[in-house]
């Protein structure tokens, strides 16, 4: 889930859930304020305290008017009044008397609380349920009047509103806390869950920025969540391996280079110190007649161009390597410009009594091309053949197929073949598997690395299959198309 939809979760929940549990304390309180068991939640229900207080003054009123109807004196007594307030005591209440308009008993916990003068008077109209006027406030209560004994008496069952009160403002405070509790608990709660998985993710992937910072790029980041940091892990993981990968292909150009550098200086120096060798032996007579000195000159023209392929060879793959050779594309018929090739070629296996054919099952066959690129292509692959043939006779072989929408051109020699160790690595940029750097086979060792860059910028590949002693087929596909050849 994204942190923007677990934040908006979040949220609600803070809202929602002390919502509910607000609605259950209210049920709760609501449901034992009518019920008339008693029950644990009493003391903190100052409502349902209030209507067991009014039952129980109505039950003693009961009571005592069946008393005052029996002429019973001892609704009178001290003892019977202590038992009332007995009865009322947790509400907060109790009791007076009052015989012929004179005070005769107030409970303690009314003394100095009630003002007497407000008491109603013996039989006045009232309700059964008064406010009498306290010094401070007011209370409920119920008044009893009757006779007894030729004498007039009331009496008064009081409870202490402002006691109550105090339980209400009591309760309500405790409800308060616990709702502030209940919003602060799921609050932190619900931002701690959010928080523990967001600032996990982070945490990982802090060490991994600083194991990358220090150059450990062996260190893998997992995703930990499917959210907007598990993609960010997810991204950083992708440049760990991308960043790898890159340092090993840059450490492997490293090497190459310097590989190249060694190599084309031991190629640039073998023709250079041939040269300087002939042109001693010319300045100190050595070649003193026509025949030696035409092949003392024969040898530095035969060197020179040794460097100049060489150099022209470098100078073609970088450029290749900058992106700042130019392609002049157009469309080709594949089969003739290979016939034209291989006629041109044929006069350079001659040379070495080498033969080339041309093998194909359809014509024509289009493809957009750089027509001398190409050409580059199928020459850096033929002469590589002649390079590297062996002591029988040269064959090379080209084949023209099609597959769908695509051109595969195969050529196949019968030369000394490359190892299976080798092979993954002769298009590779600066390899050359001739270690030994044998004089006899002339070149840098970029013929295939040009090559390859060629076909790739016509989006095309290039691959290879051999076997030692057998020969070595050189593939290379380009992408068909409709239309005809515009002969320069």
């Amino acid at each position: 889930m994204s942190i923007k939809y677990r934040l908006i979760l979040s949220y609600i929940g803070m809202i929602v859930i002390p919502i509910i549990f607000i609605m259950i304390i209210n049920f709760t309180f609501g449901f034992f304020l009518f019920e008339e068991k008693e029950s644990l939640f009493d003391k903190f229900n100052p409502g349902k305290k209030i209507s067991i207080y009014l039952h129980k003054s109505n039950e003693l009123s009961r009571r005592m008017n069946i008393a005052a109807l029996e002429d019973n004196e001892d609704i009178i007594g001290e003892a019977y009044i202590r038992t009332i307030e007995d009865e009322i005591k947790e509400f907060h209440g109790g009791v007076i008397t009052r015989k012929d308009n004179e005070i005769v008993y107030v409970s303690q916990g009314l003394q100095g609380l009630v003002n007497v003068d407000a008491l109603p008077m013996f039989r006045e109209e009232y309700s059964r349920e008064k406010y009498i006027k306290f010094n401070e406030g007011y209370a409920i209560g119920n008044q009893l009047d009757y006779y007894l004994n030729g004498s007039e008496y009331s009496l008064f069952i009081i409870a202490n509103i402002e006691a109550m009160k105090a339980e209400f403002e009591r309760a309500e405070t405790i409800l308060n806390i616990s709702i502030i509790c209940i919003l602060i608990i799921t609050t932190l709660i619900l931002t701690y869950s959010v928080y523990k998985d967001i600032i996990k993710s982070i945490v990982k992937l802090r060490r991994a920025a600083n194991e990358m910072k220090n150059g450990n790029l062996d260190y893998e980041i997992k995703k930990h969540l499917n959210d907007e940091i598990g993609e960010l892990s997810s991204a950083f993981e992708e440049m760990r391996l991308r960043l790898k990968h890159s340092i090993e292909i840059q450490r492997k150009y490293d090497e190459n280079r310097k590989n190249l550098i060694s190599n084309i200086s031991h190629d640039l120096k073998t023709p250079i110190m041939s040269i300087k060798g002939h042109i001693e032996g010319i300045k100190d007579g050595i070649a003193d007649s026509p025949e030696k000195m035409n092949k003392y000159i024969d040898t530095i023209y035969q060197k020179s161009n040794d460097m100049e392929l060489l150099i022209n060879e470098l100078f073609l793959f970088s450029r290749l390597d900058l992106e700042k050779e130019e392609f002049n594309f157009q469309t080709i018929d594949i089969i003739e410009f290979l016939e034209f090739s291989v006629e041109d070629l044929s006069f350079d296996l001659e040379k070495v009594s080498g033969k080339i054919d041309l093998s194909y099952d359809c014509e024509p066959v289009f493809v957009k091309a750089d027509l001398q690129k190409l050409k580059r292509v199928v020459v850096n692959i033929v002469s590589n053949a002649i390079k590297y043939k062996r002591e029988v006779p040269l064959m090379i072989d080209i084949y023209v197929k099609k597959l769908d929408n695509e051109i595969v051109v195969e050529i196949k020699d019968n030369g000394k073949g490359i190892s299976k160790e080798n092979l993954p690595f002769i298009f590779d940029r600066f390899y050359r598997a001739d270690k030994s750097r044998n004089t006899s086979v002339v070149g840098s060792g970029l013929g295939l690395a040009i090559s390859k860059q060629i076909i790739e910028k016509h989006g095309g590949k290039i691959w290879a299959e051999s076997e030692e002693n057998i020969g070595t087929s050189i593939f290379f596909s380009l992408k068909g198309k409709e239309g005809r050849w515009s002969k320069p």
